[in-house]
This record gives structure tokens, C-alpha cells and sequence, in this order.
């Protein structure tokens, strides 16, 4: 009997269906069978899981200054948006926290915790299987230029990027008057399997004026400009993988408009850039995105996919989503609204929100290596 039950969850059939699931219908089979719980425990399976939920991904919008202020919009017929309640270690403080998501990716949202003026902690929580887990904070004092959230997918691993000068240790004399160690830019790499900090010096880093970080199948990408001794901005990368940084120019475009902007964003698993008129009333705009060769290793060229608008309406594009643009109204209060470039559809997403990240289910854990925190908070 306990033959025939494990073969059939070991059918390929059969875990096809169950990586199609959501979280929250698989972890009610965990204590169907002693096979169950190990399908669903199987690293394996949990990236096969996170492959299927990338393809139905929701949107997570961050609101500042509410009781629970992190809301989900699903994205189905109609379009459903629901209130994810945070987890009661995220309030274990006697001040009502502001939490801030700082990205999204592999299923996981890294989060930081402020109470008063002070930052309190960094956490990794799972709003699908509701763990939420504390991260402590390098030790070594920076001057931050920029901050990002991967997934190295080949050796499953999640990585905080820290990126800034280096800072003397603070001391009672230094306490205001925080001096850099030199002029060099590193960053300081959090793996979430080692639960641990590193130093990492690459010749690609560079300081300047960094844009946030955007995500592109768990690596990380930073539009910099203002970067001495370069005339146009350029992209940095992260390879969440290999922990190495490389520069990525940007198209040659007539950038003779003091207004003209440029944008990164991630567009259907590649680097996308949109091209707009900051001051224009027009409102049309370019997405090029970027194609890269591996051949010799780094060769990669810009292209441009389309040209949207004019549209019926005014927005600047910000993200995009399930191959949706995601643009953001001039009056804060009326939010954001998606558009659809092949159906010319434009989707109303009433929200007045500072934020919004792409979020994919995951069975993994926010523990990477022991003291995990399962929290009970309701869906």
C-alpha cells in the first residue's frame, strides 16, 4: 500500500498538477502521507512550484501609513484586491512600526521594519506559507548608494545587495561625524542559505545616483547617472548567481531634452527601458528592451519593442507586469493604472500607494539555514 501511494506521487503527471496549486492548498496536504509532505518539502519541487506561480503572478502595493499596510491585487476576471495582514513579530515593539518592502523575488518580499526615526531590523517574509524571519544587519557601517533583493536561481539562493563607501566604526567622538574608510564603492552580499554577510570588491561598481533596484529572473539591475568620468548613465548588474557586478550601456538615443527620462524596469523575463518626456503632455513613450548574447560572455544590444500612445490618458510608465505597463497618475490619489499594449486595454487600480512590487507564490522557506519564525497571522 505505502509502494503504490509513493509511486503515485512520484508520477510526473501527478507533481505537474500539484506544482499548479496554490501554497495555501498544499500545505493542508502536508499531513495527508509521510510522500506528501516530501514532494512538497523537495527543493526541487519548490522550484518547480515557483516556475508555475511566476506565470500567475499578483501585484503587492505598499501603503505607508496604514494599520495593515501591505494589499495584494490579484489579478483575475474580476480584479481582486485583498489585505494581507502582517505578522505579529513585525509589531513586537511598543511603537506601531512603518514597514517598507524593499523587493520582491523568488516568491519572498524583503522587508524593513522602522520604528520612530530608527531603522529596527531587515526581515524576509512569506506572505504565502505566513513565515517571517528577522535578518541581522552587516556589521560594517556604509555610506549606501543603493540597496536590492535577488534569487540566484542555479544555486537557490536568496542575496541582499548593499552598495555604498565603506564607513569608520562609530565611536563617541566619530558619532556625528562619520568618515569614509576611502573612496572605493564595494558591497556588502547577504546569502539567505548561509545566513551571513560578505564584503565584495568588483571593478564594475561605481558611485553615483542610483534608481531601484529591478529584478530580471533574480538578478539585479541599477540605472546610475551622475557617475564621474561618464558622460551618459549606464546599468549596473548583479549576478545573483556568481556574485559579480558588470556595467551595461545604455541605447544611444538623442538625450538633447532636459527632460528626457529613461526608466528600467523588467519586461517578460528581460531587461526593459522606457523612454519618456518628463514635462510632455503627451502621453507617449518607448520600451526597448534589452537582448543578450552570451556568446564571449557579455555581448548584449538594445532594441526597441514599441511605441505606446498617444493614450486617452496621462501616466508615467513605472513597472511592468504580466506583460502589462504599470503607470502611475499625476494626482497621487487616483494611483495606478495598467495597459495592455496589444489589446490598448487600460485597467483602473485605484490606489494611492508608494509602491508596487511583482510577487509570485513560494513552498520556501525564509529560513535558510535554522531559527526559523512560523507566524499564525490570518489571509
Amino acid at each position: 500500500m505505502v509502494a503504490s501511494i509513493c509511486s503515485f506521487f512520484n508520477n510526473d503527471m501527478v507533481i505537474d498538477i500539484l506544482a499548479r496549486l496554490p501554497v495555501k492548498t498544499l500545505l493542508r496536504f502536508k499531513s495527508v502521507s509521510k510522500p506528501m509532505l516530501s514532494v512538497i518539502t523537495n527543493p526541487r519541487f519548490i522550484t518547480s512550484h515557483l516556475h508555475q506561480s511566476t506565470k500567475n503572478s499578483s501585484l503587492v502595493f505598499h501603503f505607508s501609513h496604514d494599520e495593515f499596510p501591505i494589499s495584494m491585487l490579484y489579478y483575475t476576471e474580476p480584479t481582486i484586491l485583498r489585505v494581507v495582514h502582517i505578522p505579529p513579530s513585525m509589531k513586537d515593539h511598543s511603537l506601531k512600526p512603518r514597514i517598507r518592502i524593499k523587493g520582491s523575488c523568488g516568491g519572498l518580499l524583503f522587508m524593513e521594519i522602522f520604528f520612530g526615526c530608527c531603522m529596527f531590523h531587515y526581515g524576509f517574509w512569506n506572505p504565502a506559507n505566513r513565515q517571517f524571519k528577522k535578518v541581522t544587519g552587516p556589521q560594517q557601517c556604509i555610506n549606501l548608494l543603493a540597496e536590492g533583493f535577488g534569487y540566484g536561481s542555479k544555486i537557490n539562493d536568496y542575496k541582499l545587495v548593499r552598495i555604498g563607501y565603506f564607513l569608520h566604526p562609530r565611536t563617541l567622538i566619530t558619532r556625528y561625524d562619520r568618515r569614509r574608510v576611502d573612496s572605493v564603492v564595494r558591497a556588502l552580499v547577504f546569502s539567505w542559505k548561509t545566513n551571513s554577510w560578505r564584503t565584495v570588491e568588483d571593478g564594475a561598481l561605481l558611485g553615483g545616483r542610483f534608481s531601484d533596484a529591478v529584478a530580471v529572473k533574480g538578478d539585479l539591475y541599477w540605472k546610475v547617472s551622475g557617475v564621474e568620468n561618464l558622460a551618459n548613465e549606464v546599468v549596473l548588474a548583479f549576478d545573483s548567481d556568481t556574485d559579480m557586478f558588470r556595467r551595461i550601456e545604455l541605447p544611444g538615443l538623442n538625450q538633447s531634452s532636459p527632460n528626457y527620462s529613461m526608466t528600467i524596469t523588467g519586461f517578460k523575463d528581460s531587461l526593459g527601458l522606457f523612454v519618456f518626456l518628463e514635462g510632455s503632455s503627451n502621453s507617449s513613450f518607448d520600451l526597448w528592451v534589452l537582448n543578450e548574447s552570451r556568446m564571449g560572455g557579455h555581448i548584449k544590444s538594445w532594441s526597441k519593442l514599441l511605441t505606446v500612445g498617444p493614450m486617452s490618458r496621462f501616466g508615467w510608465p513605472i513597472s511592468a507586469w504580466r506583460g502589462k505597463i504599470i503607470l502611475k497618475s499625476p494626482n497621487e490619489k487616483d494611483g495606478f493604472f495598467l495597459y495592455d499594449p496589444i489589446s490598448q486595454e487600460v485597467i483602473d487600480v485605484p490606489i494611492s500607494s508608494s509602491g508596487a512590487y511583482d510577487y509570485a507564490e513560494t513552498l520556501a522557506s525564509v529560513d535558510g539555514t535554522s531559527n526559523l519564525m512560523l507566524e499564525d497571522a490570518p489571509l
